[in-house]
């Protein structure tokens, strides 16, 4: 979008680039896709005009700048030359064949990027991060604050030097505080952020969330507040830093239990142990599902559904008595879903406007009419991984003019260095000799 750039000229660009703000926003919706096997793609161009670097690794910058590329940002990702991404070491990989190509998570995480790979400790990549920097409207990275790999991206250098680049920094615990440089995997942010502890039962240790959801949250917020400094660049002409921690994103989520201590000093716990099987997952005949008695249906109807006639007990009507005699519906509501599918039980709630749920798997996400209907799954080719079909975006957007804003993945995942030639030579006007003599020195 032109009116992001508005006040904060830089130097033109070369025509015929991803993002650059002299493209007409409306026509930079359609590229050719040649790199996907020929055709017309429909891009969202929302941020188009809008460029990226990416620094860093893993899940939590990759995922921010994801979503920013998705948006139609130009965003290009760096990697250190040799090793790159450690997200590329990361399994589950294609054919179980640990390929720097062929890890699962870094090819969903880095659809619709560039790459270049680039060393800004030695003086030759310096003076090329410089040159990137100059054209760039955001970085995002998500090294330990201590740990940055040239202090050209300290945050304080960067919005001296830039003052109109927005830097987005997302690290476990925060730029600043006693924590500020201390590590944490998945598992430790969860349990930091408190949302840990109301997981799982009372009797029992707490529970976490699995496939490093916490790192995804903190992505997710990223963008979002990347996003509000750009427009925010509109009206101020200048850029800012965004200090993202991964535990307070977690911890902004706990709604209830934190003002219920500040209010009543009142710790709230984890589930009681023993219950009537509503609100939970309870075995149906091939899986899992959720049967409620959420909702305005009577428990007439409810009792019906699950099909076994003594729970239309008028002591189990009310929600004191399901909590009184819950080991007892336990039992029957265990005899009456034996006998359902997941499936056909769910549609049968949806048509009595009952809400339960199932609990899908991957293959039921796959295969899911809804989920096909609405056009969420994008096919995918790679070069070297093979073609496969990802998970699409949540939003929806409709578009100005009705002019749908359709996700589409225009790029899979760059190769190590994918971009250099293209982003070194024919941006930045290096010679191939000047390549052949970058590439000695290990600046890229």
């Amino acid at each position: 979008m032109r009116g992001l750039r508005g006040l904060a000229p830089k130097r033109p660009r070369q025509p015929d680039r991803v993002g650059h703000r002299h493209r007409d926003p409306a026509q930079a919706r359609t590229v050719a896709a040649g790199n996907l096997g020929g055709g017309t793609l429909v891009i969202p161009g929302i941020l188009n005009g809008i460029r990226v670097l990416e620094f860093g690794g893993h899940v939590s910058a990759p995922f921010c700048a994801k979503l920013l590329a998705d948006y139609g940002a130009d965003v290009i990702k760096v990697e250190a030359p040799g090793s790159g991404d450690e997200a590329r070491r990361m399994g589950p990989f294609v054919d179980d064949d640990p390929h720097p190509d062929k890890s699962i998570p870094f090819l969903y995480l880095n659809t619709n990027k560039r790459g270049i790979t680039l060393d800004p400790s030695t003086t030759a990549g310096d003076g090329l991060l410089a040159e990137l920097l100059d054209e760039a409207d955001v970085l995002v990275e998500n090294y330990p604050p201590d740990e940055k790999p040239s202090a050209a991206l300290e945050i304080e250098s960067l919005t001296r030097t830039y003052p109109n680049l927005v830097v987005a920094s997302i690290t476990p615990f925060g730029q600043t505080g006693p924590y500020r440089n201390y590590a944490a995997t998945d598992i430790v942010a969860v349990a930091m952020s408190g949302l840990m502890y109301h997981s799982g039962d009372s009797d029992r240790e707490p529970l976490r969330n699995v496939l490093n959801q916490s790192f995804y949250v903190a992505g997710n917020n990223a963008a979002v507040a990347t996003t509000a400094a750009l427009f925010q660049r509109m009206t101020t002409g200048r850029g800012q830093s965004i200090d993202v921690s991964t535990v307070e994103c977690l911890a902004s989520h706990l709604v209830q239990a934190v003002p219920y201590y500040s209010y009543m000093g009142a710790i709230k716990g984890r589930r009681p142990v023993r219950g009537s099987g509503f609100e939970e997952l309870m075995p149906a005949r091939d899986g899992y599902v959720i049967p409620s008695v959420q909702g305005s249906q009577p428990w007439a109807t409810v009792a019906d559904l699950i099909g076994v006639p003594e729970l239309h007990d008028e002591r189990f009507a009310s929600g004191s008595g399901r909590i009184e005699y819950g080991e007892e519906i336990y039992e029957l509501l265990v005899q009456g879903l034996a006998r359902w599918d997941r499936k056909a039980l769910h549609q049968a709630s949806g048509e009595r406007r009952l809400v339960f749920g199932m609990a899908q798997d991957a293959g039921d996400l796959h295969d899911c009419p809804h989920l096909r209907e609405r056009d969420f799954f994008r096919t995918v080719k790679h070069p070297v991984a093979g073609e496969a079909d990802y998970p699409g975006m949540g939003p929806k957007l409709s578009g100005p003019d009705s002019l749908p804003i359709n996700y589409e993945v225009n790029r899979p995942a760059p190769l190590l260095g994918q971009h250099n030639h293209e982003i070194y030579r024919e941006e930045l006007g290096r010679s191939t000799a000047d390549l052949v003599q970058l590439r000695t020195l290990g600046a890229i």
